[in-house]
């Protein structure tokens, strides 16, 4: 015969057992979660790292050696453009070369924008190519151009080359340097 006792005792393991449960459960979805948050963080960091080591393939690729060589061994007032395209000092490239291999700044920038690469990598990877590029007073020539033919609604609010030049100014700021201090490099 089952008394009061026994069933209030009896409920009470029951109520404990399925307390305890409840708790075993939400600390397993707690670890769960914090599991495949991790992983999802690393999964980022793959991504982030595979998309700046193409990023960075693409700047290295031969179509850019000789830009990339006249940019990066000369102070900010080296000749590029070539004449015909504007350029003062009698320059080898056309504007079209320039905006092409400025592009991948600008695609840099807004990738870092929406964090779809780490920040820290990109500025690792390519903060000495950006600043350089940013400096050059060709470079800044093209962008002029490209800016005064931009008749967009948005060419205010968010102008051509604007990631470019937001991780341009970032980077200097950041090491505190300027142009010409990139010249007696």
């Amino acid at each position: 015969m089952i008394t009061g006792m026994t069933i209030d005792a009896l409920n009470k393991w029951l109520s404990a057992g399925a307390s305890i449960a409840v708790i075993v459960g939400v600390v397993t979805a707690i670890f769960g979660a914090t599991v495949a948050i991790k992983t999802l963080q690393q999964s980022q960091q793959v991504a982030s790292a595979d998309l700046v080591l193409k990023l960075r393939a693409t700047l290295d690729d031969t179509k850019f050696a000789k830009l990339v060589a006249d940019i990066q061994n000369h102070d900010h007032s080296y000749p590029l453009l070539s004449r015909s395209d504007g350029g003062k000092g009698g320059g080898k490239f056309r504007d079209l070369q320039i905006e092409q291999y400025i592009s991948v700044f600008e695609d840099i920038g807004y990738l870092v924008e929406g964090n779809l690469i780490i920040s820290k990598m990109a500025y690792n990877e390519f903060s000495y190519d950006i600043e350089k590029a940013w400096c050059n007073a060709d470079v800044q020539h093209v962008i002029a151009d490209a800016r005064k033919a931009d008749k967009s609604i948005t060419g205010q609010t968010d102008p051509i080359y604007g990631g470019f030049e937001k991780l341009a100014h970032s980077y200097l700021a950041r090491e505190g340097e300027s142009c010409k201090d990139l010249d007696n490099q």
